[in-house]
C-alpha cells in the first residue's frame, strides 16, 4: 500500500514539474524553455525528477508530495554545471529543517532514508558564481587530488601553478588536503563535529602536507616551498560558512573529536 502511494505522489510530483515547465515556456517568445538544474533518482524504483533552475527562494511541494503519505527519498543526485541545489526535507532527525546545498556534481547516499518527505527546494543555475565563490577560493588554495604525492617539488609546483599568493607576496604556509571535493564538504555536513562558531572538525583523518615557505626573499611567481608532514594522516578543522561549504582552513589535529562535547579541538 505505502509503495502505490509513494508512486502515486511521485508521478504527481513530476507531472506538476512537466506542467509547470510547459506553462513557462508556452507563454511567448520571451519565456523560453527553463533550464534544467538537477535531476533526483529513487533508489527502488529508477524513478527521477527533473528540477529546473527557478529564481524563487524555495519552491514549495504541495499535495501528496508533502505528506507524510507520500514521504519519499532519494540517495542519488546529478547537479548540472554551474547550478546549484539546496534541499528542504521533514521527517528527518539529522536534518530537522535545514536545507543542504549541492553544487554543481554526482552525489550518492546523501539524503536521508525512508519516511522522509521532500518538502522545498531551491535549484538555480544563476546565483552558482556567488555561493561558490568561497568554496572555489578555498578548493583552489587547499584540496588537491587524493592520489598526489606531497613529496618533492610538490609544495613549489602546486602553489605556483594555482598562483596562490598572500597580499601580493609568496604565502608562508599553507597546508594541502589529499581528497575529494564531497569529503571536504561533508567535514561541514554529515561527517564532522561542530568546535565552535563556524568551526568543524572531521570525524575522519586526511592525508595532508603543510608547504612551507623556503626563501623568504623570492617574490612570485618563483616562491619555492619545503614540505613538512607530507603525506601524514591528520583531523582537519574547517570554518563552513551558512550553506554547509568549507571556506576557511583552521589547522590540523591529531586527536580525534568528541562527538558530544564541544568547544575542544
Amino acid at each position: 500500500m505505502l509503495k502505490i502511494l509513494f508512486l502515486v505522489s511521485l508521478a504527481l510530483l513530476a507531472a506538476s514539474h512537466i506542467q509547470s515547465v510547459k506553462s513557462s515556456s508556452s507563454g511567448g517568445s520571451d519565456a523560453g524553455v527553463q533550464k534544467l538544474c538537477a535531476r533526483l533518482f529513487h533508489p527502488e524504483t529508477g524513478e527521477q525528477l527533473e528540477l529546473p533552475s527557478l529564481p524563487e527562494k524555495k519552491k514549495k511541494l504541495g499535495g501528496a508530495a508533502a505528506g507524510s503519505e507520500g514521504a519519499f527519498s532519494f540517495s542519488s543526485i546529478t547537479v548540472m554545471d554551474g547550478c546549484l541545489l539546496s534541499l528542504w526535507v521533514a521527517g528527518s532527525q539529522e536534518w530537522g529543517l535545514e536545507s543542504r546545498s549541492f553544487p554543481s556534481g554526482a552525489y550518492l547516499n546523501q539524503l536521508p532514508g525512508a519516511g522522509v518527505s521532500l518538502t522545498s527546494y531551491q535549484c538555480t543555475c544563476d546565483q552558482e558564481n556567488k555561493v561558490m565563490a568561497s568554496f572555489r577560493d578555498f578548493k583552489k588554495k587547499h584540496i588537491a587530488d587524493k592520489n598526489e604525492n606531497g613529496r618533492g617539488n610538490f609544495c613549489t609546483q602546486k602553489i605556483r601553478s594555482r598562483h596562490i599568493y598572500e597580499y601580493g607576496r609568496c604565502k608562508y604556509l599553507n597546508t594541502f588536503v589529499f581528497a575529494d571535493d564531497i569529503d571536504i564538504i561533508n567535514v561541514c555536513r554529515n561527517q564532522g563535529v561542530w568546535i565552535s562558531s563556524n568551526l568543524y572538525k572531521s570525524g575522519n583523518r586526511f592525508r595532508i602536507v603543510v608547504c612551507r615557505n623556503a626563501n623568504q626573499n623570492r617574490r612570485p611567481p618563483n616562491c619555492t616551498y619545503r614540505a613538512e608532514n607530507a603525506n601524514r594522516r591528520r583531523y582537519i578543522i574547517v570554518g563552513c560558512d551558512n550553506n554547509r561549504l568549507p571556506v576557511h582552513f583552521n589547522g590540523t589535529s591529531n586527536r580525534p573529536p568528541v562527538f558530544g562535547i564541544t568547544g575542544r579541538v
